[in-house]
């Protein structure tokens, strides 16, 4: 079973889209394209997400155990898939008092 990512995330979320294509371009101009791979198209999401200091500890530790492990999240445009978080993207932001602020980056992945 897949874990899913239940926290509400806030602030406004980033999207960007990548494809990955191979490339040719030719000395009279023409460039040939093609598509790489059968999973050639992806997509990585950086969100932010505000809270007490009690709170952003669950979410913490979930975006840590899902470096490597994915999980279901359905993006922006309503579009349920799996992602895991990017390494070395999550940041603690201590905002005042117990509030924390905690950015990351979920990038699309396409196995458990």
């Amino acid at each position: 079973m897949t874990d899913v990512f239940k926290w509400k995330t806030m602030g406004t979320p980033i999207g960007t889209d990548s494809l990955n294509v191979n490339e040719a371009s030719f000395g009279d101009g023409y460039t040939q394209l093609s598509t790489n791979g059968i999973n050639n198209a992806s997509e990585a999401w950086e969100l932010t997400y505000t809270g007490q200091i009690e709170q952003i500890g669950d979410v913490r530790n979930f975006l840590r155990s899902h470096v490597i492990n994915s999980f279901k999240w359905k993006n922006p445009y309503g579009e349920e898939k799996l992602y895991r978080v990017e390494n070395k993207s999550i940041k603690s932001d201590f905002v005042g008092g117990k509030v924390v602020s905690i950015s990351f980056r979920f990038i699309e992945s396409y196995a458990p």
